[in-house]
């Protein structure tokens, strides 16, 4: 549950929700287990309003970080907490593919690292990609000891593991995001575009497709390298027909 905290009346209104939630809980006999509930206010540089927020009569305690299903969401808005999370977790099971296969063949050390590896660093990538270059010399560091996983040679290989086309590159990791982009369009996920502030572009901007969006600025570096803002100006630049929005 979230909700956008400009004053105290925005907190008083997050209560009433919390609230709602608590007259839900209680009509269907499903209790919330409140130790396990926490709050967290996610800002940039800015002060906001201090509130104790409650359910089930219980004092929702305060985090700057919490785990969210497999990402780690933390109250700034850089993702480098959850980088260094997904980073020692695809680095533990690196090493144990590298103990365990030594003597198997290039193809099944494919197959695992895609298997066991890739999956952990692909999920929900669209959404906290790095702009840091910290957390993304860190990633292609992990990505070096891959290929030389793949080729037997132990430390960093020179040659960067997207050449051999398992981790996704750059064209990949592209498409992917505007996959994710025609999910918002196609009405396949809950969000709308006009939701989170992106509006279709007027008929002179239909060089490309009839779906366009206008392009929209940035007053911080976290906003501008997030996944609405950097994805939109690929998704403008999406040529031919797309038979899902055409349908």
């Amino acid at each position: 549950m979230y909700r956008h905290i400009r004053s105290s009346a925005d907190c008083d209104a997050l209560q009433r929700d919390l609230d709602s939630l608590e007259w839900w809980s209680n009509a269907w006999g499903m209790k919330f287990n409140t130790k396990k509930c926490q709050a967290m206010s996610i800002a940039s540089g800015k002060s906001h309003p201090t509130y104790l927020y409650n359910l089930c009569g219980h004092v929702l305690s305060s985090v700057q970080l919490a785990k969210y299903l497999v990402s780690t969401l933390t109250d700034e808005v850089p993702w480098s907490s959850h980088v260094h999370l997904i980073h020692s977790c695809a680095n533990s099971t690196q090493g144990f593919l590298r103990t365990n296969l030594r003597c198997c063949t290039a193809k099944l050390k494919e197959t695992a690292y895609i298997m066991l590896v890739r999956s952990t660093l692909q999920y929900a990538a669209s959404i906290w990609d790095p702009h840091l270059a910290k957390d993304c010399d860190l990633l292609e560091k992990l990505q070096q000891r891959s290929a030389g996983l793949l080729k037997g040679t132990t430390g960093q290989h020179p040659v960067r593991l997207r050449c051999y086309m398992i981790l996704a590159g750059v064209t990949l990791k592209t498409a992917g995001e505007v996959l994710h982009w025609l999910c918002f369009v196609t009405g396949h996920v809950a969000i709308n575009p006009d939701q989170i502030g992106f509006v279709a572009a007027d008929n002179r901007t239909r060089a490309n497709h009839s779906h366009k969006f206008r392009a929209t600025g940035a007053s911080s570096t976290g906003l501008r390298y997030s996944f609405a803002v950097r994805t939109v100006s690929d998704w403008n630049q999406v040529r031919g027909p797309c038979p899902l929005l055409d349908t």
